[in-house]
C-alpha cells in the first residue's frame, strides 16, 4: 500500500501445490474470536484475542481433533491432550491432560468455557468452569462414541444413545425421544443437532421442537453459535432456526466444516479455507481469506493493502487474498505477458504487463484507466486514487480527494518511482523527490530539505518517508489526526524515524506505520512493531492498513492487524 492502502477483514487460508507452496490446512477450527488450522507446518492461530491464544505449542507431536472455545484451544497429542490459551477455571496459559489422567483419549470436545475428553475405556475427564454442572457427566456411560459440547451443557451418544447434561436452557438438555441411529453429535451455543435415520433432529435454542430440513446427500454437518450446517453434494449449505437453507459461495469440496460463534469456515479442494458470516438479517456473506488458496512459484511481486494483499510468482499466476471492496480483488489467475509492477489499492489492482497498465476492480468511470498514458515503468493504487507514469510522463485518475488526482504535477521528467499513499503522493524525479495531495490535511506535504539522490519513496496515511543515498531514512508531513490513530504509545511517533536504521534499502509506509529493511532486517516504528521471528534475507517490503509483509527465505511473512483481527506473524510458505 501507501506503496497502497486499504480497510477490512477476516479469517485464514492454508494451501499446498508443489514447490514453494502455501501451507496446507489439514484441520481448522473456529472459535468466538480466534481461528486455529492444522497444517503441515503445525498448528497455526490468529484472530481478535489474547495474544496467549493465538500462540499455538510448536512442539506438539501428532496433534489431531482440533477443537476451538472461547479463548483457548485443544487437540489430542501422543501425551495426551494439550489445550493453551485463558485455559477457564485453571487460570493456566498451558495445560496437559496427560495419559497418567486419561488414558489413551479417543474423544476431545470443547465448548464455550469447558473441555472434555473420553478414554478407550469410557472414562470421562471433563475441565473447565462448572456453573451448572456441566463437567461432571452421568455415571456409568458406555459404549461411548460421541461427544460434544455447547454453552453451559454437554452431550454424548453412549450405548447408541444421546444423553446430555448442564444447564436446560430453553430445552438443550431435553434430547426428543426415538432418535433412531444416532450420530454426528454437533453442539451450538444452547442447542444440539445429530443425523439420524429419519434426517438431522435439533433441539435447544432457538431449535426446539423444530427439524431442519432434510437433505439426503448430507455428508457432515456441524453447529455452532445459533446457526448449523452441511456438506452436501453442491458445497456448504446454511440454515437458521426459521428453516431457511443458504449454499454458501464457492463451496463446492468442501470435506471439513467448522463454526464458531458467529462465522464459519470450510476447507474445500478447489478454493483452500473459505469462510462467511452470519449477518444481523439472516444472510450469509462470503469473507475472503488471509491466505490465498494454491501455491505461487517464486513470488516476484507483492504489494498489500488495507486488508488485503496480492502475490505474482514467475509462472504467471497473480493472487489477492483478503478484504475485497469494489472487486479490487477480482483478478484473473494468471497474466500473461512480462509484469514489471502489481499495486493494490482501496478500489484498484494494477499491473503493469508488456507497459500496459491493467487494473481490476471498481467500474466507477472515475476510476476508468486512461487510454493515453503511453509506455508505462510504474504504477501506485492509493486510497481512492491511482497514479502511473512513464519516464517522462506522470498521469493520475479516481477521486480527486484533497487534490490527489488535479494537483498531480503536469512537468515531471525522468521519473523513477511512484507512490501513492490515502489522500497523497510522491515521486521521485531527475533525483528528487515532490508530494501533492493532502490539500487541508497534510500541511508540509514535500519535505522540508532536499533529498539528494533519493534511493526510495513510500506513502502513508499523512506522512511521506524516502531513502536517500547514504542509507538514512528520513519522514515528513503530519502527525496522525486523532480520527486515524489507535489509542497506543505509538500513534503520533511515525515521523520519528528510530536511530539504529542505517544502511536501510527499502521502505514501505502504511496508514501509521512505516517499516524499512536495515542491515539485513526488518524495522518498523509508528503504530507496529516488527516481526515477531527472524526474517532471513528479506525483500519485496509492503506495509498495508495496520499489517505488513515481506519475503525471505522461508516464503512470504505478514504481521500486525486487519482491523483488530491478528495476523499470523509467521511464513505463510513453506
Amino acid at each position: 500500500m501507501f506503496k497502497s492502502f486499504f480497510i477490512l477483514l477476516l479469517i485464514l487460508s492454508f494451501k499446498a501445490v508443489a514447490n514453494i507452496n502455501y501451507i496446507e490446512s489439514l484441520d481448522i477450527s473456529v472459535g468466538v474470536n480466534h481461528v486455529c488450522a492444522q497444517t503441515v507446518a503445525g498448528i497455526k492461530c490468529f484472530g481478535n484475542s489474547e495474544s496467549v491464544t493465538l500462540n499455538a505449542p510448536t512442539n506438539l507431536k501428532n496433534p489431531h481433533l482440533l477443537n476451538s472455545g472461547n479463548r483457548f484451544t485443544c487437540a489430542m497429542v501422543d501425551e495426551g491432550i494439550r489445550c493453551w490459551g485463558e485455559n477457564p477455571g485453571r487460570g493456566e496459559t498451558n495445560i496437559l491432560i496427560g495419559k497418567n489422567i486419561l488414558k489413551k483419549p479417543k474423544l476431545l470436545a470443547v465448548g464455550y468455557d469447558h473441555a472434555c475428553g473420553v478414554s478407550y475405556n469410557d472414562k470421562i475427564k471433563c475441565w473447565g468452569n462448572n456453573v451448572f454442572g456441566e463437567i461432571y457427566p452421568p455415571s456409568n456411560l458406555n459404549n461411548i462414541t460421541e461427544l460434544s459440547l455447547g454453552m453451559s451443557n454437554s452431550c454424548a451418544i453412549a450405548n447408541n444413545k444421546v444423553i446430555c447434561w448442564g444447564m436446560s436452557f430453553a430445552g438443550s438438555t431435553d434430547v426428543p425421544a426415538n432418535l433412531i441411529n444416532p450420530r454426528n453429535l454437533t453442539s451450538g451455543w444452547w442447542h444440539h443437532c445429530v443425523q439420524t435415520d429419519e434426517g438431522v433432529r435439533c433441539w435447544g435454542y432457538p431449535y426446539k421442537e423444530y427439524t431442519p430440513p432434510d437433505d439426503t446427500s448430507i455428508t457432515s454437518f456441524t453447529s455452532g453459535g445459533f446457526y448449523n450446517c452441511a456438506i452436501v453434494q453442491e458445497g456448504v449449505k446454511c440454515w437458521d432456526d426459521k428453516g431457511k437453507t443458504h449454499l454458501i459461495e464457492n463451496s463446492n469440496g468442501a470435506f471439513k466444516v467448522s463454526i464458531g460463534a458467529n462465522v464459519a469456515c470450510a476447507i474445500t479442494t478447489e478454493k483452500g479455507v473459505i469462510c462467511w458470516k452470519l449477518n444481523s438479517i439472516g444472510k450469509y456473506k462470503v469473507l475472503k481469506s488471509f491466505v490465498p488458496s494454491g501455491g505461487i512459484a517464486n513470488i516476484q511481486f507483492v504489494s498489500a493493502g488495507n486488508a488485503s494483499t496480492c502475490a505474482y510468482g514467475d509462472d504467471g499466476v497473480l493472487k489477492c487474498w483478503g478484504y475485497n471492496p469494489d472487486g479490487a480483488l477480482d483478478v484473473p489467475v494468471t497474466i500473461p505477458g512480462s509484469v514489471s509492477s502489481l499495486t493494490l489499492g482501496s478500489h484498484k489492482t494494477c499491473v503493469v504487463v508488456d507497459s500496459a497498465l491493467n487494473c481490476f476492480g471498481d467500474t466507477n468511470s472515475d476510476y476508468s484507466t486512461p487510454k493515453d498514458l503511453g509506455n508505462v515503468t510504474m504504477a501506485s493504487s492509493g486510497g481512492f486514487h491511482v497514479c502511473a507514469a512513464t519516464s517522462d510522463k506522470l498521469t493520475c485518475w479516481g477521486d480527486d480527494i484533497r487534490g490527489a488526482v488535479s494537483s498531480a504535477p503536469k512537468n515531471l521528467t525522468n521519473i523513477s518511482q511512484v507512490a501513492s499513499g490515502f489522500t497523497h503522493s510522491c515521486a521521485i524525479s531527475n533525483n528528487e523527490v515532490f508530494c501533492w495531495g493532502g490539500e487541508g490535511l497534510i500541511k508540509n506535504v514535500n519535505p522540508s530539505k532536499k533529498m539528494i539522490n533519493p534511493k526510495a519513496i513510500c506513502a502513508g496515511g499523512t506522512f511521506s518517508c524516502a531513502i536517500n543515498n547514504s542509507g538514512k531514512v528520513s519522514c515528513w508531513g503530519e502527525k496522525i489526526p486523532f480520527a486515524f490513530a489507535k489509542e497506543s504509545t505509538f500513534s503520533n511517533e511515525v515521523l520519528k524515524v528510530p536511530n539504529e536504521i542505517n544502511g536501510a534499502v527499502e521502505i514501505s509506509c502504511g496508514l501509521n506505520h512505516a517499516c524499512a529493511i536495515s542491515n539485513g532486517k526488518v524495522k518498523c516504528w509508528g503504530d507496529q512493531s516488527g516481526p515477531n521471528i527472524n526474517i532471513k534475507n528479506p525483500h519485496m517490503l509492503t506495509a498495508g492498513f495496520s499489517h505488513t509483509c515481506v519475503l525471505g527465505n522461508q516464503g512470504l511473512s505478514c504481521w500486525g492487524t486487519m482491523l483488530n483481527m491478528q495476523m499470523p506473524s509467521y511464513s505463510l510458505e513453506k
